[in-house]
């Protein structure tokens, strides 16, 4: 089930709404949020609802156990578990693949593999970060294996984040949930912001963007970057509108779950547009894959191979094909060419217009959105298409004002004046 949907939004969403303020007891409220989660996921597939309950019985275990003990053994239960089952699901046809264009197996070589489970990726990301945090002593485990449930299940983060952590969620689950009213229509106003987001900008362009991207023999210039900021402004309001969605449902119901999205387009470093750009998924690459590679701690090798190992897992995760690892390649040796330069981060708040601040901001849209040309691409071939049409010239025969780039230049304009608007909300919000 999706946010925006009439299911969800016409149905679900107001019945929860009504039946858990009207709940006498905390307890009473809890069971209702797991009730309309679990009927939240299993809508589409409610088999996979077993998938989801298996995933976080391991993880409550081993929480349980990496709780008792200093050895590591737990973690890696986990983690065999939780990736194995990943794996499996998202990856198992892609490993096939890469075996037959290595000559390991026939080209009729199949793998049998299941439709994917929504979400997936961020309930085992989410799931192994709480076992590791308590194998660190940084959150106490939690013995109720129903209210691990309600917090890996919670329905605004779900499918598509924020990836919660422990300490930020559970204990507003084992609270009161005190209503106030200033706190519940806010909550309305964000989701009816994200829902904007998506379905008017993010879905409005996506036709469009679908267009662009079909696959030809060659691409002009203004029609290769047309498609590369064409899909650039459709996943920025994608995101950035399921992001707000996921923020103000929470709120609905007196919690508060973390923003996940800051404007990442007017970073002036691929490092700070990772840190505005789902920003718990980078918390979590960051705390426990580059750090537990060695992160920047043990000589410049070391952080190289980190950067490029966490951003190449990182493309991964978003998607099992060749084109989300050179996406996270990109990213990867840009990320390294600026810790190599000492390139610091430059606040953009109450920045000076400089050279040296337009200049970074170009250096980084031209990484970004280069590599969303691989993220979105059918293959690489199509990619490679494209960006080599991206820096072949203008040509006389290219349509400077074409409908697709009126459109497209009509998204950016409007998504700009909408952002303060956005902004005002999300920060009243963390007030």
């Amino acid at each position: 089930m999706l946010f925006n949907t009439f299911v969800f939004s016409g149905l679900l969403l107001p019945l929860t709404l009504l039946i858990f303020w009207f709940s006498p007891s905390p307890r009473a409220k809890r069971l209702v949020l797991l009730i309309s989660s679990l009927v939240f996921y299993g809508y589409w597939l409610p088999f996979y609802l077993l998938l989801l309950i298996g995933f976080v019985a391991v993880a409550w275990y081993c929480a349980i156990e990496a709780e008792k003990t200093t050895s590591s053994w737990p973690v890696w239960l986990a983690s065999i578990v939780l990736i194995g089952g990943l794996g499996y699901y998202k990856y198992a046809g892609f490993l096939g693949q890469i075996a037959i264009d290595l000559g390991m197996m026939g080209t009729d070589f199949k793998i049998l593999q299941s439709a994917l489970p929504l979400g997936i990726s961020f309930i085992v990301f989410q799931a192994l970060g709480y076992v590791i945090d308590v194998h660190r002593r940084e959150f106490s485990a939690e013995k109720n294996f129903m209210l691990v449930l309600l917090f890996k299940g919670f329905f605004p983060q779900l499918i598509a984040g924020p990836i919660c952590r422990a300490h930020e969620l559970m204990p507003q689950l084992k609270g009161q949930f005190s209503f106030r009213l200033d706190q519940f229509v806010s909550g309305i106003a964000i989701f009816s912001i994200g829902m904007f987001l998506k379905e008017f900008l993010a879905d409005g362009l996506a036709p469009l963007v679908d267009q662009l991207f079909v696959g030809q023999d060659s691409y002009s210039f203004h029609h290769a970057w047309a498609a590369s900021v064409g899909f650039g402004g459709q996943i920025y309001a994608d995101f950035w509108g399921y992001s707000t969605m996921a923020v103000g449902l929470a709120r609905m119901f007196s919690i508060d779950i973390p923003v996940n999205f800051n404007n990442p387009y007017f970073s002036l470093s691929l490092r700070e547009f990772w840190r505005r750009w789902h920003i718990t998924l980078s918390q979590w690459l960051r705390d426990y894959l580059y750090k537990s590679l060695g992160g920047s701690r043990h000589g410049l090798l070391r952080t190289v191979i980190a950067l490029i190992m966490t951003m190449m897992l990182g493309g991964i995760w978003h998607g099992a094909n060749y084109t989300f690892i050179i996406w996270g390649l990109i990213h990867g040796v840009a990320l390294v060419l600026e810790h190599v330069l000492g390139r610091r981060q430059v606040k953009t708040r109450h920045k000076v217009l400089s050279i040296k601040s337009i200049l970074s901001w170009v250096y980084t849209f031209l990484v970004v959105f280069v590599a969303w040309v691989f993220f979105r691409a059918t293959d690489v071939k199509q990619a490679l298409q494209i960006v080599s049409a991206m820096f072949s010239g203008i040509s006389l025969d290219d349509k400077y004002f074409s409908p697709e780039i009126k459109q497209i230049a009509f998204f950016y304009f409007g998504s700009y004046g909408f952002t303060d608007t956005n902004r005002v909300a999300i920060g009243k919000f963390e007030a």
